[in-house]
């Protein structure tokens, strides 16, 4: 079984969803702590001048957390504010009708999730299944694993319970995991090597590294020619 796995982050980008495109059986590692160093509360998404973030404003009391654990601001106001940001720069979209309903109703409802890893994985499951992939999608705090692990040790207790025989980890995985645990689990490890393509995009030129809702909105149905390369 080919297994992946990679925290729930906001809004990700194309890179993220290739892991889910190529993958058996794709897990959110819900149970790493949160750090504002990665993508957990923020993205980029393609404005009419360049780039811009949206941002989740995560209380600091939150770090080193488990993830499945952070919970979202009891203001709401940043919900509207993406959303307003969202139909602004993609309302002119191919595909923003097909999917802008289910945004709306995300953040004018904000209210209705508790944690940022339970709105981040119910974005991400929405978006696996419009690019229509077919990976099995769980959560690493499904299984019963000691919470005590850390990186490889952690890892490792998740996927032996799905039946993993090979696993694919991020680049930076190269510096951190112990390759040879992975051997006498006869498990086979395997990094990322994802060059995404260039797509259509509103106001060019061209920028790289966006959410994957700008390849939603841009291409619909031709977005999973982009996220199924396995090189």
């Amino acid at each position: 079984m080919f297994v992946s796995m990679h925290q729930p982050d906001y809004l990700p980008w194309l890179g993220y969803f290739n892991k889910i495109a190529i993958s058996d059986h794709f897990i959110f590692f819900d149970t790493a702590d949160f750090s504002k160093r990665g993508f957990h509360e923020r993205n980029k998404i393609k404005t009419n001048t360049g780039w811009a973030y949206l941002t989740i404003p995560i209380s600091h009391q939150h770090l080193f957390i488990p993830l499945k654990d952070v919970v979202l601001p009891e203001q709401t106001m940043w919900a509207r504010k993406h959303w307003r940001s969202l139909e602004c720069c993609y309302r002119r979209a191919p595909y923003w009708s097909k999917h802008s309903d289910f945004f709306e109703n995300l953040y004018l409802n904000i209210s209705s999730h508790k944690t940022l890893s339970d709105l981040n994985i119910e974005i991400i499951t929405y978006m696996s299944e419009a690019f229509g992939l077919s990976a099995k999608l769980s959560r690493a705090s499904d299984y019963k694993t000691d919470p005590s692990l850390k990186s490889t040790e952690s890892i490792l207790a998740v996927i032996k319970k799905v039946g993993a025989t090979e696993f694919l980890a991020g680049p930076s995985g190269k510096k951190y995991l112990i390759k040879e645990r992975f051997e006498e689990e006869n498990i086979k490890l395997l990094f990322q090597e994802f060059h995404p393509k260039e797509y259509s995009q509103l106001y060019p030129p061209f920028i790289s590294g966006l959410s994957a809702v700008d390849l939603l909105f841009n291409e619909g149905p031709n977005s999973i020619k982009y996220l199924n390369d396995k090189s």
